[in-house]
């Protein structure tokens, strides 16, 4: 059999949603959201060990790939129209991938989201 400790404040919350037959009350609804939003703010806080941010990854590999796109195309080319628009094409892109990037850090969290988190004992994503 399982665990039989289901008399925690949350579990009774859950138990009472679980058995009416409409939608539950405004107050239960409200109650509900209110622990499970409590419970996550405190996994959240609750991280231990060293947290590395890693937004600028995809900033960086945007800009290694199309550098060397430019420089194939710089390379390989031999209209000097084509490899003009080609590198320009590839410029265009890398300073466009660098400036989402930005926009990212300044719309959304990408430094708290995107964060690998260290401890003792392994590596956690």
């Amino acid at each position: 059999m399982g665990k039989r400790d289901f008399d925690t404040r949350f579990d009774e919350l859950l138990r009472a949603a679980v058995r009416t037959e409409a939608e539950p009350p405004v107050q239960l609804n409200n109650a509900l959201k209110a622990e499970l939003y409590e419970r996550e703010h405190l996994l959240r806080n609750r991280q231990t060990g060293r947290s590395v941010s890693v937004w600028y990854v995809p900033m960086l590999l945007n800009l290694i790939v199309f550098a060397m796109l430019g420089a194939a195309a710089d390379l390989l080319s031999i209209n000097p129209y084509v490899t003009a628009l080609a590198v320009g094409g590839c410029v265009y892109m890398g300073v466009a991938g660098v400036i989402i990037t930005v926009i990212g850090l300044k719309r959304a969290n990408l430094r708290g989201n995107i964060a690998i988190n260290l401890q003792k004992g392994g590596v956690r994503i």
